[in-house]
């Protein structure tokens, strides 16, 4: 249950693959299901071949009594459901006695605002048994769910089930990155070819949502590369390309988001640098124009000074002189500053 998150009532979703094919069970037969493969596997040291029915149960916003449910009536570590309750966790693989505990991210793209969502989701996994603990829909589990109910051959065992489920959550990382890039690719046109526009507000945003994004996808390159490297009973051998597959699609992910953190930064440096410029361009523009009116002050300054004898004060054309002295410096010194472009 993630911090902050609207309260919305927990939904359970239970399925056993039989002979005939995969069908809802109760969620009491789920938990009694889970429960004496733990046992099991406890007593055979994670080694014997899995019994009775594969089993997936699938919990959205976990509650109190959903907890409960996890540790006290199936049996798993108290410290691995509390993950699951509070939530924003690392993404990791724990290993239990009978079973591991997998926390990874699905990330999508949010039509409505038009920005990257990250969804938490917790994995049991065990030796004929599968348990998903999620906050907010994750698209990813109903796509396997449905696919596993539709061609239960396709996936008949544990092993083949999480691949197919990490594999399509990975899969959906480029389709975000793709979202990420055009973004990044908007605002480049825009700050190179728009000079007198900057989007400050929208370089910072892509910038924080590949921050996340790294955050939630980097370490998942190291727990599937120690999923891959342990002696995990109820995975397959012939599973372990399948594996290193999403494993190098997760380090292709990762360099890509980092690419596109250096182009932000180039971006916001080129930003800031066409800033420093347009601001250095109008100091010199408001410093010559101080000069050019300073000087033709100057002169109004000393005619200005109300002493008796004065003698150009006497002169009838003196008043013209003076306003055609000061004309003369200030078109001088107009034309000075625009050979220097300072105007």
């Amino acid at each position: 249950m993630s911090p902050g998150r609207p309260e919305e009532p927990a939904k359970l979703r239970s399925f056993a693959a039989r002979e005939n094919g995969v069908h809802a069970i109760t969620h009491e037969a789920a938990r009694d299901l889970i429960r004496s493969h733990l046992v099991a596997a406890a007593a055979t040291g994670d080694a014997g071949e899995p019994e009775g029915p594969l089993v997936w149960l699938d919990i959205s916003n976990p509650g109190s009594a959903e907890a409960a449910l996890l540790r006290e009536e199936i049996g798993f570590h108290p410290l691995a459901v509390e993950d699951c309750v509070r939530g924003r966790q690392r993404p990791k693989l724990d290993r239990y006695p009978g079973y591991l505990f997998l926390v990874i991210y699905a990330a999508s793209v949010n039509p409505e605002r038009g920005r990257m969502a990250l969804n938490e989701l917790h994995i049991f996994i065990g030796t004929n048994f599968l348990v998903t603990v999620h906050d907010h829909r994750v698209r990813e589990v109903g796509r396997i769910l449905a696919g596993w109910r539709e061609a239960p051959a396709r996936m008949p065992d544990v092993g083949s089930l999480t691949h197919h489920l990490i594999d399509v959550i990975v899969d959906d990382y480029f389709l975000v990155l793709e979202h990420l890039a055009t973004g990044v690719e908007a605002v480049e046109s825009i700050v190179y070819q728009q000079a007198g526009r900057v989007p400050l507000a929208e370089i910072q945003k892509l910038r924080h949502e590949l921050l996340l994004f790294r955050r939630a996808v980097a370490p998942q390159r190291e727990v599937l590369s120690t999923l891959v490297r342990r002696d995990i009973p109820f995975f397959q051998p012939a599973l372990v390309p399948y594996f290193l597959d999403v494993h190098d699609h997760t380090i292709r992910v990762t360099e890509e988001i980092d690419a596109l953190r250096e182009l932000v930064s180039a971006l916001l440096d080129a930003q800031l640098s066409s800033s420093s410029h347009q601001l250095a361009n109008i100091m010199k523009m408001m410093t010559a124009w101080s000069i050019i009116l300073m000087s033709m002050t100057l002169v109004a300054g000393i005619y200005g000074m109300n002493f008796e004898f004065m003698p150009e004060l006497d002169l009838r054309w003196g008043y013209f002189a003076a306003l055609g002295f000061m004309i003369a410096i200030g078109t001088v010194l107009v034309s000075y500053f625009r050979r220097r472009e300072w105007l």
